[in-house]
């Protein structure tokens, strides 16, 4: 967690100091927990599972964080994202992009929030080509590190896809964005060489990037 937390919150301490940051997915509120530490003004996590929500208050509240600095709601992300007034500096998208197939969807209401910065920390098809390939798979939503169940699921069932690298690249390019950088794990791990956790992260099967919309780069 700790070499994580250097690539994707350490590396991005630049822009997510004094932001307005939207935690999407947002689990048990770690990494909102870790950019209020970064610097962040305040942050916002949706999550759709009730238990894990009552979890990132309850340590938020342990650990005395003031209350105006953070909310959580709970829901489906696509509902909260098209319902709630959010301003938003920052999205951060981590560890969601391989548990839905609703890209179109996703990457439409985050470009609506006009981030100045979007980071992604997603699983990825290995298959390093030019070409965007996604390949689909089944969440069972009853397990909570997969994905919750919404209208499209069925029979318990989610449908998924597991882009790699260059369809996570075109799915941004799309939508508005560009890659702004590409975290390099290969050059954190070979300074920890007794680190086997992250073998996802070395052998190519998870990245951490950082992106913006087009227009901020003129």
């Amino acid at each position: 967690m700790n070499l994580r937390c250097e690539a994707i919150i350490a590396a991005n301490t630049d822009v997510l100091a004094g932001a307005r940051v939207l935690d999407i997915a947002s689990h048990d509120g770690r990494w909102s927990f870790a950019a209020l530490h970064a610097g962040a003004a305040h942050v916002v996590g949706i999550e759709a599972r009730k238990e894990l929500v009552d979890n990132a208050n309850e340590t938020f509240a342990r650990y005395d964080v003031d209350p105006t600095r953070y909310r959580f709601i709970r829901g489906d992300v696509f509902e909260k994202l098209t319902t709630e007034h959010l301003d938003v500096d920052v999205v951060m998208c981590l560890g969601f992009l391989y548990h839905t197939l609703r890209w179109p969807e996703l990457f439409t209401l985050i470009r609506a929030l006009r981030p100045r910065h979007l980071i992604i920390d997603t699983n990825v098809n290995r298959r390093r080509t030019d070409r965007p390939i996604v390949r689909l798979g089944r969440d069972d939503t009853a397990r909570q590190h997969l994905a919750a169940a919404d209208a499209y699921s069925w029979e318990g069932a989610a449908l998924v896809g597991l882009p790699n690298q260059a369809a996570v690249r075109y799915m941004l390019e799309t939508y508005g964005f560009e890659v702004e950088s590409i975290f390099d794990w290969e050059r954190l791990l070979n300074s920890r060489p007794g680190v086997d956790e992250l073998r996802d992260y070395r052998e190519g099967k998870r990245i951490t990037l950082r992106g913006r919309p087009r227009q901020a780069a003129n």
